[in-house]
């Protein structure tokens, strides 16, 4: 059996997946635990502001206020 005839059915998600869910999640906790701001959540998580901002695109986070983050990811 070579690599192109695996298996396609999994019964979890794959790692990537697994990985942006997680990642998503500790985005929103850090958002919500600095209040919103995304410098402080961005120092916390020990990536830059500019990594913040494109992973908060990328996952559909979008700070409503500085209290309430909502977070849009289609799951």
């Amino acid at each position: 059996m070579n690599g192109n005839t695996a298996k396609k059915d999994r019964s979890g998600p794959s790692i990537r997946e697994a990985v942006e869910r997680l990642e998503r999640e500790l985005i929103v906790r850090a958002l919500e635990s600095s209040g919103g701001r995304q410098s402080e959540a961005a120092r916390g998580l020990g990536i830059s502001e500019r990594v913040l901002r494109y992973k908060m695109k990328k996952y559909r986070i979008i700070r409503t206020t500085k209290v309430s983050i909502t977070d849009k990811s289609v799951s």
